[in-house]
């Protein structure tokens, strides 16, 4: 069995991924969840782990009582005093927290000590920085991943075949967060058309303009991401084809987004095999240091 750990100052997205690997006590849960509205992508759906090879063993926050909540309505067994403990207890390492630096230091904590890594959204927000560290677990034989669970929205299947055209991408974001939570967008639209695009590019918007980019791809398509807290909650894609033809979704199953997140993380600690290509994940920063201008 692989043993994992959780680590993040303010734990994120922490529920959907230990119900994924641990099961769940429902009892617990409904008693102790500290985010109601991740219980509402779990209940009833987890009693038993839905990863075979894998479990959550350790989990450390900067609260200890969050990660006590977590603890019990996951199935966690230990509770941990420092990051450091959990490291050096287990086999890989999820890195759940908003702070860049923190990400940043913990990743290569773990790479350092011989562990391989998922952290949510961008390992740092720098791209030489996000280079660094992807190039770090390529020399070591480990694994680094790293995304937003946007990346796996199913809504999002629907379009990934579809050769040249256009499309808009959009997130509800206020532009004073997108430097934050900008991978959100990227990922939406990598879900979509794909994690290689050759070239990117800030769309100039004006002064107080919502953030927007462009991003190219081999087969002669473009997609305009925008950012702005007056589009509808979560994201959308509308596609419009070289010969006609539209297309519009919604990207709003988020239960089935972490499920496939998890799914691709429990394959990485598993069988050792890198989720999306390490120059991926050196692109979702760079696409996002571009959509931040």
């Amino acid at each position: 069995m692989v043993k994992l750990g959780m680590v993040g100052k303010v734990l994120i997205h922490n529920y959907p991924y230990g119900a994924y690997f641990n099961g769940t006590d429902a009892e617990a849960l409904e008693e102790r969840c500290t985010k109601r509205w991740m219980l509402e992508l779990i209940r009833s759906r987890f009693p038993e782990p839905a990863a075979g090879g894998s479990r959550i063993t350790h989990v450390w926050a900067g609260e200890r009582e969050e990660a006590e909540a977590i603890a019990a309505g996951c199935l966690i067994e230990n509770v941990c005093d420092t990051p450091e403990e959990v490291i050096e207890s287990v086999d890989g390492v999820l890195v759940l927290d908003e702070d860049a630096d923190f990400r940043a230091d913990t990743v290569e904590r773990s790479l350092t000590a011989g562990k391989s890594v998922y952290v949510d959204k961008t390992p740092a927000m720098d791209p030489a920085r996000t280079r660094e560290l992807v190039s770090m677990a390529v020399d070591r034989d480990l694994r680094l991943a790293a995304w937003s669970q946007l990346l796996f929205a199913p809504e999002a299947e629907t379009l990934q075949d579809l050769g040249g055209g256009s499309a808009l991408v959009t997130f509800n974001l206020s532009p004073d967060i997108v430097d934050k939570y900008g991978i959100h967008l990227v990922c939406s639209a990598f879900a979509a058309f794909g994690c290689d695009p050759v070239h990117m590019a800030t769309v100039a918007n004006g002064p107080g303009g919502p953030p927007m980019m462009v991003l190219s791809y081999r087969d002669g398509k473009d997609v305009v991401l925008r950012a702005g807290s007056d589009l509808p909650p979560r994201g959308s894609i509308s596609y419009v084809g070289k010969e006609g033809g539209s297309v519009v979704v919604m990207l709003e199953d988020m239960a089935a987004m972490f499920d496939g997140s998890a799914a691709a993380l429990a394959r990485m600690f598993e069988e050792a095999v890198w989720p999306v290509p390490p120059e991926a994940i050196v692109r979702m920063t760079e696409a996002v240091d571009c959509l931040c201008g």
